[in-house]
This record gives C-alpha cells, structure tokens and sequence, in this order.
C-alpha cells in the first residue's frame, strides 16, 4: 500500500469541494493544512465586478501568497527528518494553477508582465507526491456554491464559472507532473457520505501509475 505521500494538493475548480476535502484529509493524517483562502484576497470581489480592470492586481496578490509555500514546505520536510520521520502536507491549492487562470482572465501585455514577475518572486516550485482533482460540471457546481449561501457567485461575469471549469478541464486533461487521482464529484461526496471518503482513502493508498480515475464502480 503507498502510504508515503509527503505533499498532497486537492485542487478543482470553485464550488468543487477541494477546501473542505483538504481539512478533511488534514484532520484524517493528523497532518499540516495549507489552505489558500482566496476570501483573503482584497481584489477578488472587485475582480468579479469589474474584471477587465482588477485581473492583475487579483493575480499578483494570490502569487506573492503562493511565493510563501515552498519555504512552509520545506520546513514540513525539516520537521519529519528531525523526528526521523515524514511531516505531511495536504494543501487545497496547486501552486502552478495560475497557468489556469492567467491566461484566461489577463491581457496578454498584463500576462507577459506577471510571468516576468513570477520568474522573480517565486522559488522553485515543489512537486506533489499526488494531485487530487476534483470534476465537476458548472451546473453542480453553482448549485453547490449557492446551497452554501457564497454571494460570490452573484458577482460572476457572465459564462465565467463555464469558462472556468473548461480551463481546468483542459489543464488536468494535459497535466504530467505528478501522480494525477481524478474524482467526479458529481457522483461522489467526500464530505458527507463515510462510504465514498473511504473509497479515496483506498485509492490513495493503493494508487498505480501516474493517473488513476475514482468513480462508484470502484467499490
């Protein structure tokens, strides 16, 4: 059984559910939880009113905050070999999502200028022992976001959660860099169902090459 995954990422897009899989998984391991917490992110709701002019700004905030990540990382790592051991992580945020969101949300000018800045400000980059992505269509995931009572979802552009969840779709469907585990969330409920959390459980465990898809039929 794998049982020696260091750094785990959830990631998906908004209203997928990977924040609340991430402390979940967090408290299960009895591990470190980094958490990205966009509501933190002063532009973001200026973001959803007026894209055209706080996409940058929006942007920017959330890389010099990822620029920290490496550091806590590595001072997980320091951790476990002080204790002859392995210190996990499990965060609900890929450092590299930004290959996401830049492209679809900036300018190409504001887009050359915040890869220029990136190449300055952000270590290198980690790579995670498995990646969990949480696929959900737009529709489940507006009704989930509006069941939670997130006001966000009024402020979105016009086709901005489709556009989106096609951008993620299209990133995982290309992504290689780490052991990928695909889950539907659309018919699996991590958070509220014991019976499916423990389904990803085994998966994780027992996890084979380098992408691996979670669906019902796996019990």
């Amino acid at each position: 059984m794998q049982t020696d995954y260091r750094y785990i990422v959830v990631e998906g897009p908004i209203g997928s559910g990977k924040s609340p899989l991430s402390r979940k998984l967090a408290e299960h391991f009895g591990c470190t939880l980094l958490s990205e917490q966009p509501e933190q992110n002063p532009f973001l709701e200026q973001f959803y009113l007026n894209a055209a002019n706080h996409g940058l700004a929006t942007e920017l905030y959330f890389l010099l905050r990822r620029a920290e990540v490496p550091k806590l990382i590595a001072e997980a790592d320091e951790i476990g070999n002080a204790n002859h051991g392995m210190h996990r992580v499990v965060s609900d945020f890929l450092l590299e999502k930004d290959q996401i969101f830049v492209p679809t949300i900036l300018r190409e000018d504001e887009q050359a200028l915040y890869w220029q800045l990136k190449q300055k400000v952000m270590p290198e980059i980690p790579v995670p022992d498995l990646v969990i992505y949480l696929q959900t269509s737009a529709g489940a995931a507006e009704q989930q976001l509006r069941q939670r009572g997130d006001n966000h979802i009024n402020l979105f552009p016009p086709g901005y959660l489709q556009q989106i969840h096609d951008e993620y779709h299209r990133y995982f469907y290309l992504y290689d860099r780490a052991p990928l585990l695909i889950a539907n969330t659309d018919e699996l409920d991590f958070i509220n169902n014991p019976e499916h959390f423990d389904l990803l459980l085994h998966a994780i465990a027992n996890l084979r090459g380098s992408r691996h898809y979670l669906n019902l039929s796996e019990r």
